[in-house]
C-alpha cells in the first residue's frame, strides 16, 4: 500500500500575510518602475534642451523638411508653457503695484526682488541711462526692492493700464505735481519716511542707491490704497504662444553708447528666458519676452529731463523663444496697454513668464543674432 504523504497545510494568517506581502512588493516594483521611466523621459528632454545649444553648423540639416521639424521641436517648451494659461488659476484678475528701481551702474550689484516683477519697463532719463518701473503681484511681494529712485511723467502713463500704485523716491516737479494734485494714482514718496534712524537705508550701497523698501512696508502701505484706485486687471496682459515666422535672436544688443552701459540678452534654452547683462552686471531678472518700443524724446528740459508721449503708434521688436518679429505697438489713452501686433495688424503673442519693456528713441541702438 502506499503511503500518502503528509501535506503541511499553511495557516490561513500566515497565507493572508504572504498575499499582502506579494501586493506590497508588487507595488514598489510598479512605483520604481514609474519614477524609471519619467525620469528616463526627463532625461530625455534635458539632453534634448542641451543639444540645441550648439551652433547650428555642428548638426547640419540634410533637408527642408527636417529643418521644420527641428523648429518645430525647438519652440516646444514654449508653447507647452503657455498652455498653462488655459488653466484658470494661471489666468486670474490681480492687482499690482510698481516701484521706481534705480540703473545707476553703482546701483546695479544691489538690485533687489527685480527677478519677482511681472514686468519691467525700462526708460532713459537725464544723461541717457535708463532707470526701471517695476511692476509686481500684490499676492506676490518680494521681501525686498530697490534701491528706489525717483519719479518722471512718462513711467505714470507707462503703468497706468495695470496699476495705480507706485513708490518713489522723489521726482521731477512735473512728476511731484501729478501724483501729489491728481487723483489718478496713489503715490508714496519713501524720502518722507525715512526717519532720522534711517530705518529704509541699506548697508552697503553707496548713497542715494541705499534706499530699499520692505515687504512689511510695502503691505502697510498697500492697505491705505483707496478703493477707487485698485483696479484688477487680467494677466497676462498678452495673448499667450508661438508666433509663426520669425528670425534667429539667440543674443540681443542695445547700444547705450557706454560699455558701462549696454546691454546684451542671451536666451537660455533650458529655462526658455533671457540672461540680461548691463555692462558688467549680470541681472538677477530673467525675462521671457523682450518688448522694445520706439519712441521719440519730445523735448529735453530743465537739468538734462527727458519728455516723450507714450500714446500713439510707433515700431516695435519682439523677442522671445530664441527669436525676433518686427511688430508695432499703439495705444489711445495711458489707461490702455500698448497694443503689440505683428506687420499684418494681427496680436503678436508672448511667452509665459517676465516681460521685459524697453523704450528707446530708435530701433537702430538694437541688434541681434
Amino acid at each position: 500500500m502506499h503511503q500518502r504523504k503528509a501535506t503541511i497545510r499553511r495557516p490561513v494568517k500566515e497565507k493572508r500575510k504572504s498575499l499582502n506581502k506579494y501586493s506590497f512588493d508588487s507595488m514598489i516594483s510598479r512605483f520604481f518602475s514609474f519614477v524609471i521611466i519619467t525620469l528616463s523621459l526627463l532625461s530625455g528632454v534635458v539632453l534634448f534642451a542641451y543639444v540645441y545649444q550648439y551652433p547650428e553648423s555642428a548638426f547640419p540639416i540634410q533637408s527642408h523638411t527636417q529643418e521644420t521639424k527641428m523648429e518645430r521641436l525647438r519652440s516646444a517648451p514654449g508653447k507647452i508653457l503657455s498652455s498653462f494659461s488655459l488653466i484658470p488659476q494661471f489666468n486670474k484678475e490681480q492687482t499690482f503695484f510698481s516701484v521706481v528701481i534705480e540703473n545707476h551702474d553703482d546701483a546695479r550689484p544691489y538690485h533687489e526682488g527685480i527677478e519677482d516683477a511681472v514686468l519691467v519697463q525700462e526708460f532713459l532719463v537725464e544723461g541717457f541711462i535708463s532707470r526701471f518701473v517695476a511692476t509686481f503681484d500684490t499676492r506676490r511681494i518680494p521681501k525686498e526692492i530697490g534701491p528706489v529712485r525717483s519719479l518722471r511723467p512718462y513711467f505714470l502713463d507707462s503703468i497706468a493700464p495695470w496699476s495705480r500704485t507706485v513708490f518713489h523716491a522723489g521726482g521731477s516737479p512735473e512728476a511731484l505735481k501729478r501724483v501729489t494734485e491728481g487723483s489718478h494714482f496713489f503715490a508714496r514718496n519713501l524720502l518722507y519716511f525715512d526717519d532720522e534712524h534711517n530705518s529704509l537705508r541699506k548697508d552697503g550701497p553707496p548713497a542715494p542707491h541705499d534706499l530699499f523698501l520692505n515687504k512689511a512696508l510695502i503691505q502697510k502701505f498697500l492697505v491705505e490704497v483707496p478703493e477707487s484706485l485698485i483696479h484688477p486687471v487680467e494677466w497676462p496682459a498678452y495673448k499667450l504662444g508661438m508666433p509663426e515666422g520669425g528670425e534667429k535672436a539667440e543674443s540681443v544688443r542695445i547700444n547705450f553708447f557706454n560699455v558701462l552701459h549696454n546691454v546684451l540678452f542671451t536666451f537660455q534654452p533650458l529655462s526658455q528666458k533671457y540672461e540680461r547683462k548691463n555692462g558688467t552686471e549680470i541681472s538677477p531678472a530673467r525675462p521671457s519676452t523682450i518688448v522694445i518700443l520706439e519712441v521719440p524724446i519730445d523735448n529735453i528740459g530743465e537739468y538734462g529731463r527727458l519728455f516723450m508721449t507714450l500714446n500713439g503708434r510707433g515700431k516695435a521688436q519682439v523677442f522671445h523663444s530664441g527669436k525676433m518679429w518686427n511688430a508695432h505697438w499703439s495705444r489711445s489713452s495711458f489707461t490702455e496697454p500698448f497694443r503689440i501686433t505683428d506687420e499684418v495688424g494681427e496680436e503678436l503673442p508672448f511667452a509665459m513668464g517676465q516681460i521685459w519693456m524697453t523704450v528707446l528713441p530708435t530701433l537702430e541702438r538694437v541688434s541681434w543674432e
